[in-house]
């Protein structure tokens, strides 16, 4: 800082017009000394980012195109079961060639989620040219009908291939009875497992009648009511008095109060009453 004496002998703080003042730290003994940074440096400062202004303009498209450059490279980060890498870069297709900043993350997104075995995608940009993707599959436990497949929740979705998901239980039911269906099923394969009996199939008619299919295809007709009471009935005397015959089995009828009939492949039909 710079002191100017008045006439009345005081000391004035004033800094000169034109110059800016800042304390720079004193290192061992010697003397603060005053820095000054006048209007030529700023000036100066203002040329320079006149000429990058003038630069930039001259060379927009160069830039924009460097920053906004265009998507050519999909990276997906989770293991597919039954998405295809193919099948993934053909629903992408469109967005393949987009500038970095002007691809619709919510768009890719919701063309993924199109196909049937994709239950969610997480989609990230990664600059300068590439998208990340996070899909998860859908879990199937269950046939629906002759078309779909359950899923842990009970949504039906309906993949091209179903062959290869035979080997799962066949569940139908009217139009919006998945979860009851599904509920039901778990509850009965429970109470069938640990006799040896594999529930292969479960339908709900549109009356409301149950009916099971099991190991050997043999058919269990439980009707409207007491479902369950009745399925455990039937477990209580089927070591004793089915089990040795099941293979020649081909349905059986719980709708009834004090026992079942049997019907064998043979055509053969038997009535067992339980009291």
């Amino acid at each position: 800082m710079i002191k100017n004496y008045s006439n009345n002998g005081r000391v004035s703080n004033r800094h000169p017009r034109g110059a800016y003042q800042r304390k720079v730290r004193s290192v061992g003994n010697q003397p603060l000394k005053p820095v000054t940074i006048t209007w030529r440096f700023w000036t100066l400062l203002t040329i320079i980012g006149v000429l990058l202004g003038v630069v930039s303009l001259k060379n927009k498209e160069t830039i924009s195109w460097y920053l906004n450059r265009p998507i050519d490279t999909v990276r997906i980060e989770t293991t597919l079961q039954h998405v295809t890498e193919d099948e993934v870069k053909t629903l992408l297709a469109v967005y393949i060639g987009e500038g970095f900043f002007n691809v619709d993350i919510s768009s890719i997104r919701s063309r993924l989620e199109t196909h049937p075995w994709i239950a969610r995608v997480e989609v990230k940009r990664v600059w300068p040219n590439i998208l990340v993707l996070g899909v998860t599959e859908e879990v199937a436990i269950a046939r629906w009908g002759q078309t779909g497949l359950l899923n842990q929740y009970a949504k039906v979705f309906k993949p091209d291939q179903l062959e290869p998901m035979r080997s799962l239980p066949l569940l139908s039911g009217p139009d919006g009875s998945q979860t009851i269906v599904m509920e039901q099923y778990q509850v009965l394969n429970q109470l069938l497992f640990p006799v040896g009996l594999r529930l292969e199939q479960l339908t709900l008619s549109k009356r409301n009648s149950w009916e099971i299919g099991v190991n050997e295809g043999m058919k269990i007709v439980v009707g409207k009511t007491d479902v369950r009471e009745r399925v455990k009935r039937f477990i209580d005397i089927y070591d004793s008095q089915i089990r040795n015959d099941i293979a020649v089995i081909e349905r059986i009828d719980l709708r009834y109060s004090n026992g079942f009939s049997v019907k064998k492949k043979q055509h053969d039909i038997s009535g067992v009453a339980i009291r």
